[in-house]
């Protein structure tokens, strides 16, 4: 545990998700695996929608659609679809396979493993403070075991911009009625995580279990914590 700012009264505790709560490296890996099975095996129209053409096309439609790199639900769906549509599938069966397919995919992106320690932490802080989730991504959280821990839950997307935009931690501070300096995040990335909440005027706790150095921080959190359990001794 290292210390660089004085911590101000706190009565909202949000978090990040992926890579701070559970391990998400294997559960992107799992579902991008299944989703390319899927195009592959599934339905005659999709087989030549392989990992590289799906690439290229999300390249082109952010380029053409900046909107769309805040909301990874949206740019999903619409790279399925455009990839059919080119495939020659007829728009409306184009946007009804997309959905499944990318409805497979979120059951898939679904399937986290808690680890125990995350529990006995989100156990014991839900006690002591209102807890709150902020990601950039589009986990169903309310389909997995964490989902009793949180009282509000914002994405990016529906939601506001990505993180490190100020626009989730605003809409925090409004849903909760606290003031932004009364909300400590915490989170794994030096940038969307630790930048993000300090610039919108947050607190902040850099989750730093990878062993990064803190000359890579763009800015100073009030604590760097090695693992997730030390919340349990600061809070």
């Amino acid at each position: 545990m290292r210390f660089y700012k004085r911590m101000a009264p706190i009565k909202v505790l949000s978090f990040d998700l992926d890579d701070t709560l559970y391990d998400n490296v294997p559960v992107m890996a799992a579902a991008e695996a299944w989703l390319l099975r899927a195009l592959r095996d599934d339905y005659p129209e999709s087989t030549l929608l392989g990992k590289d053409n799906l690439a290229a096309i999300k390249h082109r439609l952010i380029a053409e659609q900046p909107e769309l790199a805040h909301d990874v639900s949206a740019c999903r769906r619409q790279v399925l679809t455009e990839g059919l549509l080119l495939q020659g599938v007829t728009p409306e069966r184009a946007g009804e396979l997309a959905e499944r397919f990318y409805q497979g995919f979120i059951d898939e992106r679904g399937k986290i493993i808690v680890p125990e320690a995350t529990h006995r932490v989100l156990t014991a802080l839900k006690d002591k403070y209102r807890l709150a989730v902020i990601t950039n991504g589009n986990m169903p959280l309310e389909r997995t075991e964490l989902a009793p821990y949180f009282e509000i839950v914002l994405k990016a997307g529906p939601d506001g911009r990505m993180k490190p935009a100020p626009d989730l931690f605003q809409r925090l501070a409004e849903q909760a009625g606290v003031s932004l300096s009364e909300i400590l995040h915490i989170g794994d990335h030096i940038n969307t995580d630790v930048a993000g909440a300090v610039h919108s005027g947050c607190q902040a706790i850099w989750l730093n279990d990878n062993g990064r150095t803190e000359a890579d921080l763009q800015c100073l959190p009030q604590v760097a914590l090695t693992r997730l359990e030390h919340l349990l001794e600061l809070l």
